[in-house]
Parts: C-alpha cells; structure tokens; sequence
C-alpha cells in the first residue's frame, strides 16, 4: 500500500517515464484548461485579477528541448486562441512563435546541461522577451505605447505559474544531442 508521502516520488517517476509526445499533450492540456479558465471573470472580491501568459510558458519549456513541429502547431493554435478574444489575427502566435525559437536558441547556446543557474535565470530572460513581444505588439496595433503596468503584471503572473508549473513543459529529450538522447 502506498502513503500519502510517497505520491510525489510515484509521479515523479511516472512523469520520468513518460514519452515526448505524452508529455507534449499533457503540457498542451494545461495551457487549454488555463486557457479556459482564463474566459471566465477575473476578479476576486472586487479586485481584478492578471492572468498569466500561459502559452509563454509552453514555448519556454517546450523550447528548452529543441526545435520540434509538434510545439510548433500547437503554439500557432494557441495564438489563434488566444487572437479570438482580444488581439489581431496572429499577433499571439507571432509571439509564441519567437519565444519558442529564442528559447530554443539559448537553451542550446547557454543551457548545455539543464544546470541550476541557468535552469531558472534563462528562462526567466526568455518569458520576459516574449511579453515585451506581447506589448509591443500590442502597441503597434493600436497605433501608441500601452500601459505598461498591465503588461509587467502579466510577466509576474506568469513568472509564479512558471515556477511552479516548468517541469510538467519538459520535453525529456535534448535535440542536438546524439539520437536525441534523454535529458
């Protein structure tokens, strides 16, 4: 019988065992159930509430495990998801797009080993990118400079939801090295 202390070592071993692909659809689970949640009102108490740029946060994690089409096609979903209610047809996607693709490129220039300081400040450095992405294109849609508070609202929104959702957008696999071989 297992106790309730050790159900994190069982998941954590499940989710070490798990395949790219499995691991890619439960990522793009969470972002559409956040996604869907994020439709609903958003104040608590009288006090609205940031949502997090949850897509950023796939294209970050997805991205530390290398160019794939499968993140690819979904980020570009997602940014038309995203385009529907709020932005032009796809500014989102753009965005998700680079963020992947920076994140891409620093995980392969900086992040050789998946190590403790550039495991947390890189990524970090690469949500930020993508939601200067977001305001900028947002302000070039709407003809001026937004607000930024809003937009650095969101960036530590997304920050928080990052730390605690990271290891759940792993891919497991590292390309670039030989096969494609396990982190």
């Amino acid at each position: 019988m297992m106790g309730l202390g050790s159900v994190p070592d069982f998941l954590s071993m499940r989710w070490d065992a798990a395949r790219p692909r499995l691991r890619l659809a439960i990522g793009a689970l969470i972002v559409a159930l956040v996604g869907l949640a994020g439709l609903t009102p958003k104040a608590l108490f009288g006090v609205p509430l940031t949502w997090p740029y949850v897509s950023l946060i796939a294209a970050v994690g997805w991205g530390r495990s290398g160019l794939a089409f499968g993140p690819i096609i979904l980020l570009v979903l997602f940014g038309f998801a995203q385009d529907a209610s709020q932005a032009p047809w796809g500014s989102h996607g753009l965005a998700n797009l680079l963020t992947f693709g920076l994140a891409v490129v620093v995980s392969q220039t900086f992040d050789g080993d998946r190590g403790s300081g550039a495991g947390f400040e890189l990524p970090l450095a690469c949500l930020f990118a993508g939601v200067a992405l977001v305001w900028a294109i947002a302000s070039i849609a709407v003809g001026h400079a937004v607000r930024v508070t809003p937009m650095l609202a969101a960036y530590f929104a997304t920050v928080i939801i990052y730390m605690l959702m990271a290891p759940l957008f792993d891919l497991g696999i590292r390309r670039g090295l030989r096969g494609g071989a396990a982190a």
